[in-house]
């Protein structure tokens, strides 16, 4: 498994590491403004199947990384005013949005639930890379399925640098950003039903409450 440390993510050499592995499949970790995420290139079906194994769990979805508005429009037919009302309020930012997930997208990029959870986390180096490569990023947290998440580098690269290289389900690129602080995820709110309904209080969830965002539980 490669090492590059966040602060040096945006050096040239190391966005072409980036883009050469998330062109060729692979799956990397990096870290967001709750948990470090496991990703990969979120078209790619080998990916979604690498992550599958990784985490031990093929049944449900994975959210999406985006680096700003332009991605979300290519991922979702229809983006509700209120959507854009919240991301003038509250992003980048700890949130999760549901959306019903565009026709165009292959539905076994959604495990065929016809939705889609989106990410614009506060880490701005990741999401320069991101809007650099153009690339959507899948985002879960990196644990295998049962386990807590992973929020030490260090226990990351023992988790992980035991898995044989020939292994489809390998993770070839490691983002250090340090030890992230603990983190109950990002909030994740529904726009697919009005009026929004929060599926998980995460991080986040006490700014929707000082900036009295109505929402129901």
């Amino acid at each position: 498994m490669q090492v590059i440390k966040y602060r040096d993510i945006l050096l040239e050499k190391n966005i072409e590491t980036a883009r050469e592995i998330i062109a060729n499949d692979g799956v990397i970790v990096y870290p967001t403004d709750t948990l470090y995420g496991l990703g990969g290139n979120f078209f790619s079906l080998a990916v979604i199947e690498k992550i599958d194994a990784v985490k031990n769990r093929r049944d449900m979805p994975y959210s999406v990384m985006v680096s700003g508005l332009n991605m979300v429009y290519g991922l979702v037919d229809a983006v509700p005013d209120v959507f854009h009302e919240l991301y003038q309020k509250i992003l980048p930012g700890e949130f999760t949005f549901l959306f019903p997930v565009s026709k165009s997208i292959n539905p076994e990029l959604v495990k065929g639930t016809g939705k889609i959870g989106i990410r614009i986390p506060n880490v701005p180096g990741m999401l320069r890379l991101i809007e650099i490569l153009d690339v959507p990023l899948v985002s879960t947290s990196v644990n295998r399925s049962g386990q807590p998440p992973l929020n030490d580098p260090a226990a990351i690269l023992r988790e992980f640098s035991g898995i044989q290289a020939q292994e489809q389900h390998v993770v070839t690129l490691l983002i250090d950003a340090g030890l992230l602080p603990e983190s109950g995820g990002s909030t994740i709110l529904d726009l697919t039903q009005s009026p929004i309904k929060c599926l998980r209080r995460g991080d986040g969830f006490e700014l929707l409450k000082k900036l009295d965002i109505h929402i129901v539980s």
